[in-house]
C-alpha cells in the first residue's frame, strides 16, 4: 500500500490579484510563504520518501516545504499540471463574472460539463492526472509520496475517483491523504487546511465557494482612460486602464512604459474593500507581458491604506519612499 499526500500550491498571484490561472505562470505571494511555513511545520514529523510536483513555479516553490527539510529531490511531472483554461488564461475574475457568468458557474459547480475555447476537457485532465499518480504510486510500493499540484484539477480528480463524496474547493496548501493498493485509490481525508491559522487562509477571505449567496467584488480592466470624479491622475502617463465593476467604471490605473506605476485610484465608495490590490495586479501582469523585469512606484507619504496594501506585496522600499517589485518568474 502506498500513501499519497496531495497538496495544493500556496497562495499565488492569481489568488491575490483575482485572476484565473490554469497553465499560466505566476509567483507565490508573501502570504503564500507564510502558508508554506505552516505546511513545513505540519510535515516535520511525517515520513515522506519522494516528492513530485507539476512543472510550474508555484508548485515547485510550495514543494520546498517538504523536499528541502527532508533532503529529497523534486521530480517534475506535467501530468500534475492545473487544468488548461484556453482563452480564459489570466482573465480577471471580474471579466468572467461580467461576460461569462454561466460558464463561470459551470466551472465552479459542474466542471464535468464545463468547456471554453482551447480548454482541456474534464476527461482529458482527470485521465492524465490519475495516470501520472498511478505511475508514481506504483514506482514506490509501500512508500509515501507527496504530490504538489493545483486546486481545480484536484477537485476534478476527487470527483472522478470518489463520486460518492461531495466535491469541495480546497484552500491553498490544503492536504489530502490517499492510499493506493491493488490498483485502486481510497482516501483517509480530503482538502484539510487545519495547519493554517485563519489569518493566512486564502479561502477564509473569500465568499464565492461558500454557497451563501454573498459575492466577492472582482474587477476587470478596460483599456483606456475614463475621467472619474474625485480621481486625479498625473497629467502625463503612457498607458491607462479603467477598472470596471460589472459595466460600471470605478477606478484607474496609469502606467509608464519604463515599468513605472504612476497612479492607482478608486471611487470613494469602492475604497477600503481590498480592491486596490487588483489594480496593482493589472500593472504587474501588463508590465510582465511587456518584458519588464521590475515594477516601480512612489509610496504616498500620508496614505496609510496604501502602506497597508504594500505590506501584502513583494516590495523593497527605500528611505525616500521609492518602491520596487521584482517581476521575474524565478
Amino acid at each position: 500500500m502506498t500513501k499519497i499526500y496531495l497538496i495544493r500550491h500556496a497562495e499565488a498571484e492569481g489568488n491575490l490579484y483575482r485572476r484565473i490561472h490554469g497553465q499560466f505562470e505566476s509567483k507565490i505571494t508573501p502570504n503564500g510563504r507564510r502558508q508554506i511555513a505552516a505546511l513545513e511545520a505540519r510535515f516535520a514529523d511525517i515520513p515522506v520518501d519522494t516528492c513530485y510536483s507539476s512543472d510550474f513555479l508555484r508548485t515547485q516553490t510550495t514543494a520546498r516545504a517538504v523536499c528541502v527539510p527532508k533532503g529529497l529531490p523534486l521530480q517534475l511531472d506535467p501530468g500534475f499540471r492545473e487544468i488548461g483554461l484556453g482563452v480564459w488564461e489570466n482573465k480577471p475574475f471580474g471579466w468572467l463574472d461580467t461576460f461569462e457568468a454561466a460558464n463561470m458557474a459551470a466551472f465552479n459547480q459542474d466542471p464535468v460539463h464545463w468547456h471554453v475555447e482551447g480548454s482541456e476537457s474534464y476527461e482529458a485532465y482527470t485521465d492524465r492526472f490519475i495516470q501520472a499518480m498511478t505511475r508514481a504510486a506504483e514506482a514506490h510500493p509501500d512508500g509515501t509520496i507527496a504530490i504538489f499540484t493545483h486546486g481545480a484539477v484536484l477537485r476534478g480528480v476527487s470527483m472522478a475517483l470518489f463520486p460518492a463524496e461531495k466535491a469541495t474547493h480546497c484552500d491553498n496548501t490544503a492536504v489530502s491523504l490517499l492510499r493506493y493498493e491493488n490498483g485502486s485509490f481510497s482516501f483517509e481525508f480530503l482538502n484539510d487546511n487545519s495547519h493554517l491559522d485563519p489569518s493566512i487562509s486564502t479561502l477564509g477571505r473569500q465568499h464565492w465557494w461558500r454557497g451563501s449567496g454573498k459575492r466577492d467584488q472582482n474587477l476587470w480592466f478596460r483599456p483606456g482612460f475614463t475621467a472619474l470624479p474625485g480621481l486625479e491622475p498625473p497629467e502625463t502617463y503612457e498607458t491607462a486602464f479603467t477598472a470596471m465593476q460589472g459595466l460600471e467604471p470605478v477606478g484607474l490605473v496609469c502606467l509608464s512604459d519604463a515599468g513605472r506605476l504612476d497612479y492607482i485610484g478608486l471611487l470613494p465608495e469602492y475604497r477600503r474593500q481590498n480592491l486596490a490590490i487588483q489594480l496593482v495586479g493589472q500593472a504587474v501582469f501588463h508590465f510582465r507581458e511587456q518584458g519588464a523585469k521590475r515594477l516601480r512606484f512612489r509610496m504616498p507619504g500620508d496614505n496609510a491604506s496604501f502602506a497597508a496594501l504594500c505590506q501584502r506585496l513583494d516590495l523593497t522600499v527605500s528611505e525616500t519612499g521609492d518602491c520596487e517589485m521584482d517581476l521575474r518568474l524565478e
